[in-house]
């Protein structure tokens, strides 16, 4: 199985970043950028995270989340990882390209995993585009609950379906991901395609999409001020939305109080008219380093017109956290 940075999200009631244990996440801001390289964001997928490669590092090419917690879909009420996309052929393919990859494979396609217990373990997106056996056919975009992993696959092999070797390319934190063996996509025949890792431990219900690069609804986009549980008025902790594709930053935190300064960010992994799902927040300055650290993927919701609600991935105990709309 994947392994992975020790886990790290904020305490009960505290928002990211700021009055928590040491983590040197300041070098993760090179990995943030790196993340919007596949097509500025527009092309990416999802189909890494798999077996333990021996030095702690999750298999950004295989499948299988963390065995000990599923992490939660993409905020669609179905649950299906489907997003709010309509389902077009990718006008990015070329006809031009030869080939050997059945032209029912080709586009960019999204599900969420599960395990074989049913329970769901990442969200993948995968743009598959013409070529031959050797060559590079895919790009993929795998969010875990502690984890952001992009890659390229190769193509082993075509025939009653599509083998592939993937190869990891960014890692949310850094070096949280590595690359990893074979992998099947196959047509089911109703328009979907059907992805299994390399163990046969993960698939996923692949859903064709097409690139949006304006995805995130209105009512999400301003800035948003953390509530306090507690009434503490010494401490804020902000919120700014603005919008972009997945793969980009969309989210940035500041955390100010009488002893810490703390500047984090994430990335869009999906958007749907319910909700968002960002990827694990990097630090990307600290004052003093001691006093910020990064934390994990998580979902926002809105609370009518003027709130918000955020929650974590990979920790089910934890209770939502409430901000309320400053502008």
């Amino acid at each position: 199985m994947f392994g992975a940075p020790t886990p790290v999200s904020p305490p009960p009631d505290q928002p990211p970043g700021a009055a928590r244990g040491r983590r040197t996440a300041l070098t993760v801001a090179a990995a943030v950028a790196a993340v919007a390289l596949l097509a500025g964001g527009i092309t990416y997928a999802a189909m890494n995270a798999g077996e333990d490669d021996g030095k702690g590092k999750r298999n950004s090419a295989d499948g299988g989340g963390p065995a000990s917690k599923g992490t939660g879909p993409s905020p669609d009420s179905s649950g299906d990882g489907k997003g709010d996309t309509t389902a077009s052929p990718d006008p990015a393919v070329s006809d031009a390209v030869e080939g050997v990859i059945a032209k029912e494979y080709l586009g960019t396609w999204q599900g969420s995993g599960r395990n074989s217990d049913g329970d769901v373990v990442s969200f993948r997106r995968i743009t598959i585009t013409q070529g031959s056996e050797g060559a590079d056919v895919a790009t993929t975009f795998n969010s875990f609950d502690d984890l952001l992993c992009t890659g390229a696959a190769e193509l082993v092999s075509f025939d009653n379906l599509m083998v592939l070797e993937s190869r990891s390319v960014t890692s949310i934190p850094e070096d949280g991901c590595s690359d990893g063996g074979k992998q099947t996509v196959r047509d089911h025949g109703d328009g979907t395609l059907i992805w299994t890792s390399g163990d046969g431990d993960e698939t996923v219900t692949l859903t064709r999409v097409t690139a949006n690069s304006a995805p995130i609804p209105a009512g999400f986009l301003g800035t948003w001020k953390y509530v306090d549980p507690d009434g503490n008025s010494q401490e804020t902790y902000m919120l700014s939305l603005v919008q972009g594709a997945s793969g980009e930053v969309v989210a940035k935190y500041t955390d100010d109080g009488p002893s810490f300064h703390c500047e984090m960010e994430s990335v869009l992994v999906d958007a749907n008219s319910t909700g968002l799902r960002l990827g694990p927040v990097t630090v990307t300055a600290a004052e003093p380093e001691e006093k910020c650290e990064g934390a994990h993927t998580h979902t926002l919701r809105m609370k009518g017109s003027d709130g918000l609600s955020l929650t974590w991935l990979g920790d089910e105990e934890a209770a939502p956290y409430s901000y309320r709309r400053v502008r």
